[in-house]
């Protein structure tokens, strides 16, 4: 059987990153079509937090609320800490809030943003993106599918994609083809794109071959002594291994070294987590699946003409700090607006390829800082006696600890990679001069200089229950905030005479010192892109949207 479907967007690939982009397609008003070679999102554990970034795209998005309700359990402790074994000693423990904790009011971090870090596995927020496309009327959602070719051309692409239970194949003919589909993608390798970087290097811990075990055991609580944490770093003479609580309810995921040159396959789960556990119980090994940390690799471009990459496709992380997924899901909110824009018929023939010139230089700022961590982790190599019942036992606990706590303290915050990524020097921003703050990994300053996030705020009060953000009142296209009951609607006569979807918006006179100019625009992806004295005209317009 073959039919023949048209789109604007074929995205390839239904991880968090192909949903992601779906999703902000359709909030944006463009249909797309999705296709996935799994029949169903995955279920095995990964990606276990939703930075700040990720969880304001969710916000706009209307599912933050939806995703706060899965993964862990509100009041369960939020700390990492580090024991020789789980049922041993505990050498040291890096204090982390809770999830009620990073949403109630006095949390330092909403300050800066409504929607601070969220821990749930990806498996867990994957289910939830899934029902939300399959929801909307603009996404047309074809999981168990793969797309079998394609080609492009000045005026679109066209490829093939196959239902892999039917054998039926469908032609599509779409405006824009986005790769969603990993390291391992066909999208990539069919442009002849290639990766740049440093790749899995063999040392004793997150770098080179690693395991990753799901199992669920619930007695696993009953032997912990300590408070069960959200994360245990295990260190014995048998080797180090990372355990994370993914529900609170006995379910867990663990990260465990595989010696060189060991098949993965052949190897039972089990001695390695009774090694970190400190005894025998009862463990039921749901899946374990063979792995590459170390990883700091960018596609040397982001795509070619019609057809482009985001996620994995375009960058590959090793775990430390969290940044892989949530740079993907950033990526989706900077493509998705581009490619609406041009649906749509105002944005510019410069869009896309400004999709690169932004991203790319914030992959390989975030991959540079993971790499940095996974570094630190790997040099901390564990002291011959560490487990010994004595004083000499005690103080190499005590000194290990002490390293663990203050060099690894910043994997678990690094709130500059999560909010202060900046497009400073971008040709769709207007550039007035000004300095913008220190890109620092682990210090977020807000500022309205273009090219920055722009500024959050409450509106009410500091409480995230009853406050309301200024990022709420936004509109999905582009804001023009500002301070005075002038008269704006020339401003709002050009961007309507170009089709430019425009919110004028004034703000609080308290906001004035946070937004310096008496006028700022702000991009539909909350950047700001222009500020200045007086309104912005067909100069400013056409500089930021791509013209």
């Amino acid at each position: 059987m073959r039919s023949h479907l048209i789109t604007p967007v074929l995205i390839v690939g239904g991880g968090p990153v192909g949903m992601n982009l779906a999703l902000n397609l359709a909030y944006w008003n463009t249909p797309c079509l999705l296709v996935n070679d799994q029949p169903a999102t995955a279920n095995h554990p990964q990606g276990n937090s939703h930075n700040a970034r990720t969880m304001e795209h969710y916000r706009r998005l209307g599912l933050a609320e939806e995703i706060r309700a899965v993964g862990l359990p509100p009041d369960h402790c939020g700390d990492a800490i580090c024991v020789t074994r789980i049922n041993g000693h505990e050498m040291g423990r890096i204090v982390l809030p809770t999830n009620r904790e990073r949403v109630t009011s006095g949390f330092s971090e909403l300050d800066l943003t409504p929607e601070p870090n969220h821990r749930a596995s990806q498996m867990f927020v994957e289910a939830v993106l899934k029902r939300h496309s399959d929801a909307h009327p603009l996404i047309d959602v074809r999981f168990g599918w793969c797309m079998l070719s394609f080609e492009q051309d000045k005026n679109g692409v066209r490829a093939e994609i196959e239902n892999l239970s039917t054998g039926d194949k469908i032609a599509v003919e779409a405006d824009y083809l986005i790769g969603c589909d990993g390291g391992q993608g066909n999208v990539r390798k069919s442009l002849g794109i290639q990766y740049a970087g440093k790749s899995g290097r063999e040392v004793d811990f997150m770098m080179g071959q690693m395991l990753s075990i799901y199992f669920r055991a619930p007695a696993l609580y009953d032997i912990m002594q300590t408070d069960a944490p959200w994360q245990f770093h295990c260190v014995n003479e048998d080797g180090r291994t990372s355990i994370v609580a993914l529900d609170g309810e006995g379910n867990f995921l663990s990260w465990a070294k595989l010696p060189e040159g060991v098949d993965p396959n052949s190897i039972d789960p089990r001695p390695i987590l009774r090694a970190a556990v400190g005894e025998d119980l009862p463990i039921d090994i749901i899946s374990s699946k063979p792995w590459t940390a170390g990883l700091s690799l960018v596609a040397d471009r982001y795509g070619k003409n019609r057809v482009w990459l985001a996620g994995d496709a375009c960058h590959l992380f090793t775990p430390t700090g969290g940044f892989g997924m949530n740079t993907g899901v950033d990526d989706t909110a900077n493509l998705a607006w581009k490619l609406a824009a041009l649906h749509q018929g105002w944005g510019g023939p410069r869009l896309l390829a400004n999709y690169e010139e932004e991203r790319r230089p914030i992959a390989v700022r975030n991959l540079a800082q993971s790499y940095a961590l996974a570094e630190i982790k790997s040099a901390i190599s564990v002291p011959e006696g560490l487990e010994e019942d004595s004083p000499g036992g005690a103080a190499k606990r005590r000194t290990y600890g002490a390293r663990f706590m203050s060099d690894l303290a910043e994997e678990y915050g690094c709130i500059g990679i999560q909010l202060g990524a900046q497009y400073t020097g971008s040709s769709t921003v207007v550039n007035d001069g000004s300095k913008p703050p220190d890109d620092d990994p682990y210090v977020f300053t807000p500022s309205d200089t273009p090219g920055c996030h722009a500024p959050h705020a409450w509106l009410s009060d500091n409480q995230r229950q009853e406050g309301s953000a200024l990022f709420d009142h936004f509109g999905k296209g582009f804001t023009l905030l500002k301070f005075n009951e002038i008269d704006a609607s020339d401003a709002e006569d050009v961007a309507r005479a170009r089709g430019i979807p425009l919110k004028t918006l004034t703000a609080p006179a308290a906001l004035r010192d946070l937004y310096g100019a008496p006028f700022t625009l702000i991009r539909p992806d909350q950047y700001v892109c222009w500020r200045g004295e007086t309104m912005p005209d067909n100069e400013i317009w056409e500089t930021v949207t791509g013209q």
